[in-house]
């Protein structure tokens, strides 16, 4: 047991003495310190760790009321007795008063191991439920938190907006240092650094983790259970990650968020001191990850429902096109045929009515296609939509003319929803001019001045009131002007005819515009690289991942509006420099930087001979690879003029050795190659001899003529020609 440590007030020694032999003789075992000034007193409660407090009441330059006040200030929860040979009844019960837990008169010692327990175990049970309401306290505050954060997760427009709150959150509520959010990479064998607070500038949304059971995240995945870290220096169940020790991590502690199928990843919580994280705590945090799991599984099922809806809509578009329109087509053609052999006046205008009704059905399911197919469409460049829609509707009514006027130099970035929800509006606009307007002539046009676009549909029809005239979609057009934060305005009075125009903000808010995203494509087949590659882009403004491929194969169809291909030379179906060349013939404008782990002299040479305009080798750090796609897309230069020059007349050198190996390998003869073949078999001359069915004489002639024509001296340089030049 402890020893109690006990400060003394008191001025005579002998009765200090008397003192601890009375606790001693009850069973008390403890040390003392006797002090008998006030500034003594007050020093040693300032530096001490005290478990009771004895105090005479009357001293020469002190007293035991003047103490307790310094004590209650100094140190609140220290149990104070006063033991004195004088003090009155009044003065006792003034001290009780004031806060002292006993008083024992020094004539009546034998009360003063009983009240000493009683003191300790009042300030023992005052300790718990002290602990016990800020337990309480505690909870309550992370309790609040988690449904303030689960509030959040339902009106936060992103995932990345909603983790970096949570991080937040968790920092704050537990005032712990470090708070991460790790998602698992796809290929389930790295973890992003996808949120977090306290980490050093620009390593979220680009570090990686590996997922060993050697390092904190990984242990917590496969564990699947908070994992609570008293000391990482001391921890036996792992190590790391670096990424902990480079900031000094000392304790922490990770749950799984978990996920439908698999864990999304690891939320975890670190400090730079000693800390003892509780269960509560655990609990807590585990919680935080619940939330951030089931905004994820929101956002998979909002995505799996929206491509299920686009699925269907396709199908529909397809079901139209493919059956009924073609059913009608074949209908109007059936009347239109049996309206022209008719020779019934009064049978000529039914039929005439037909044609028109069934014209005006197909024009509607023209339209309805369409409507269909634009969500699939939406990625492609507005005018170019534009186009579409306006040669739609000259199909749909032959009879009018319908001009389209798209602004010198206008933008053909694609907008996405907005841009879908933008046609659907000009799509109204032009279906009331076929149904109401009555006009011969239309003008589409579209025009902006980067801030802002703005487009135009004016007819020469007869005009209406928009005021009274309904059934003219003018409700339809307006929500969604509203929805995309645009200004419709329609001027029309009879009979001048109708002018419509939409004008929307390419920003919202009052941010600056932001150059055009640099469009990058990723040709890498270790997929755990190409993913993370893929996820640090992703993250970092001004940059646009629109292609991944593993092999040649796959990038061929990704070459379309890539303006930077990073390239590993090193594929499954062959050299990624052959893409270089065709990527040039895509777009001339487009650069390749060179991605890759062996960069020898030679792949250098014959990849700068193909077009590349850079090299780095894997192991650079990604800011590194970002500001050399910036660097190439500027327009800059990343190797030297001298040095591209160096590489291509190694090239060249490199093509005259290759040309005199072919014309060395074209002298060998069929029974040679088979003698090379059993070579590279691993078989010995004797071996060979037997293999081919000849003498030994023979191999040993066959040999020394494959010797003489490739140009080398023993059997090992003839095979390691023949492999390095494919004769094997």
């Amino acid at each position: 047991m402890t020893a109690l440590r006990i400060l003394n007030l008191e001025d005579s020694p002998l009765d200090a003495e008397l003192l601890y032999a009375t606790l001693t003789d009850g069973g008390v075992e403890c040390e003392i310190l006797r002090v008998q000034t006030r500034a003594d007193f007050a020093a040693a409660l300032e530096s001490g760790d005290f478990d009771l407090v004895l105090a005479d009441y009357s001293l020469p330059s002190f007293d035991g009321l003047s103490a307790l006040k310094v004590a209650q200030e100094i140190g609140p929860e220290i149990p104070f007795v006063l033991v004195s040979g004088a003090v009155g009844e009044e003065v006792a019960i003034e001290a009780l008063k004031s806060g002292a837990t006993d008083y024992v008169l020094k004539q009546r010692l034998e009360r003063l191991v009983p009240a000493v327990r009683r003191a300790l175990r009042e300030a023992e049970e005052r300790t718990e439920r002290k602990r016990a309401e800020e337990t309480l306290e505690t909870r309550a505050r992370q309790q609040a938190a988690v449904a303030d954060l689960g509030r959040r997760a339902l009106t936060e427009p992103t995932l990345s907006a909603l983790m970096d709150k949570a991080v937040e959150v968790v920092a704050h509520t537990l005032g712990v240092r470090y708070c991460q959010v790790l998602e698992l990479l796809p290929e389930g064998d790295a973890l992003l650094l996808r949120a977090g607070v306290g980490w050093k500038e620009g390593l979220v949304g680009r570090t990686t983790l590996g997922v060993g059971l050697d390092s904190q995240p990984g242990y917590t995945l496969v564990s699947r259970e908070s994992v609570i870290v008293e000391d990482l220096r001391e921890e036996k169940r792992f190590s790391g990650p670096p990424l902990l020790h480079e900031h000094g991590v000392v304790s922490g502690m990770s749950v799984v968020i978990h996920g439908q199928d698999k864990s999304f990843g690891v939320l975890s919580a670190h400090t730079d001191s000693h800390r003892t994280f509780t269960e509560n705590d655990a609990n807590f945090l585990q919680a935080v990850a619940n939330v951030i799991a089931t905004a994820v599984d929101r956002k998979e099922a909002e995505e799996a429902l929206l491509e299920v809806g686009e699925a269907e809509r396709r199908k529909m578009a397809h079901d139209l096109h493919d059956g009924a329109l073609q059913d009608l087509t074949y209908a109007v053609a059936e009347v239109q045929l049996v309206q022209a052999i008719s020779k019934d006046p009064e049978l000529d205008p039914r039929l005439q009515r037909v044609v028109e009704a069934l014209v005006r059905m197909g024009r509607e399911l023209r339209g309805i296609v369409y409507d269909l197919r634009l969500e699939e469409e939406r990625d492609k460049p507005l005018p170019e939509l534009l186009e579409s829609l306006v040669e739609m509707n000259r199909r749909m009514t032959p009879d009018r003319n319908i001009r389209l006027d798209v602004q010198d130099g206008f933008a053909s970035d694609p907008l996405g929803q907005r841009g879908t929800q933008l046609l659907r509006i000009l799509q109204e606009a032009l279906t009331n001019v076929h149904k109401h307007a009555d006009a011969r002539n239309v003008l589409v046009r579209l025009g902006g001045n980067g801030d802002e676009i703005w487009v135009e549909v004016t007819d020469d029809g007869r005009g209406f009131d928009p005021e009274t005239i309904p059934g003219v979609g003018l409700r339809s057009m307006r929500e969604r002007a509203r929805a995309l934060g645009g200004n419709l305005e329609i001027d029309s009075e009879p009979p001048k005819g109708t002018r419509v125009r939409f004008q929307v903000a390419l920003k919202r808010d009052k941010e600056p515009r932001l150059e055009k995203a640099i469009r990058v494509l990723l040709l890498e087949d270790h997929s755990s690289f190409r993913q993370a590659t893929a996820s640090v882009f992703e993250h970092e403004p001004g940059f646009e991942v629109v292609g991944q491929a593993s092999s040649l194969a796959e990038a061929r169809r990704l070459l379309e509006g890539v303006d930077v291909a990073v390239v590993d030379l090193g594929l499954p179906d062959g050299y990624g420099g052959e893409l270089i060349k065709e990527l040039r013939e895509k777009n001339p404008q487009a650069q390749t930087l060179v991605l890759s782990a062996t960069l020898d002299r030679a792949e250098m040479a014959r990849a700068v001979e193909a077009g590349a305009a850079g090299f780095l080798h894997k192991s650079a750090g990604m800011v590194e690879v970002m500001e050399a796609i910036r660097r190439l897309r500027a327009g800059e230069t990343l190797l030297p003029v001298e040095e591209v020059v160096e590489l291509l007349r190694f090239a060249g050198s490199r093509r005259e050795h290759e040309h005199e190996a072919r014309l060395a390998i074209a002298q060998l003869t069929p029974r040679e190659k088979e003698v090379l073949r059993a070579l590279a078999e691993g078989l010995d001359g004797k071996e060979i001899a037997e293999q081919l069915g000849i003498s030994d004489k023979t191999e040993r002639n066959h040999m020394a003529s494959i010797l003489a024509k490739l140009g080398v001296h023993s059997r090992l340089q003839a095979l390691v020609f023949a492999l390095r030049h494919s004769v094997v």
